[in-house]
């Protein structure tokens, strides 16, 4: 049942990630060309590759498929590249715009990529008794696109609601 709550969040992480660039893909390619780390003709590849890791982890923990603590393995180095990345960029800072404007994803990035990292260090260590369970698997999506479809309307709402008072 941990590893169950456990593989919930992780593929809440990287799929409401994933979601949310997409729908702000404009202002993510900006953040992305913000990095620094490639020149401009390769820059259009790079947002690409970001959210086909992102989907590719959510997949990797949607399915229970059983490798290992590799998977927690390339989630952390994942984040451990992107935090490095944001704090050349942005050292230290509060905010981040990869998420588009009020996304509950942009505040406090360093803190929460370290959180994100100690959640897949703790789930390396918790056992997953399930090989293949393509019930659990579904269950499982189903209950992340829910979550990730409620807080992407709640975002939408409250920029209509701010939009409104201007």
């Amino acid at each position: 049942m941990i590893r169950f709550v456990l593989d919930i969040i992780l593929v809440f992480i990287f799929f409401s990630s994933f979601v949310a660039k997409v729908i702000s893909f404009e202002n993510f390619k900006y953040e992305v060309r913000a990095y620094k780390i490639m020149n401009l003709s390769h820059l259009s590849v790079l947002p690409l590759l970001i959210l086909c890791a992102e989907l590719g982890l959510s997949t990797l923990f949607l399915l229970p498929i059983k490798i290992g603590f590799y998977k927690e393995l390339i989630g952390i180095i994942f984040l451990i590249v992107l935090t490095l990345l944001t704090i050349r960029k942005d050292g230290f800072s509060k905010e981040c715009s990869c998420y588009g404007k009020n996304h509950l994803l942009s505040s406090f990035p360093i803190q929460r990529n370290i959180i994100f990292i100690l959640i897949l260090f703790v789930s390396s260590f918790v056992h997953n008794p399930n090989l293949f369970d393509w019930q659990r698997s579904f269950l499982l999506f189903t209950i992340v696109v829910l979550i990730t479809l409620i807080f992407e309307n709640i975002r939408v709402f409250q920029e209509v609601k701010r939009g409104a008072k201007v």
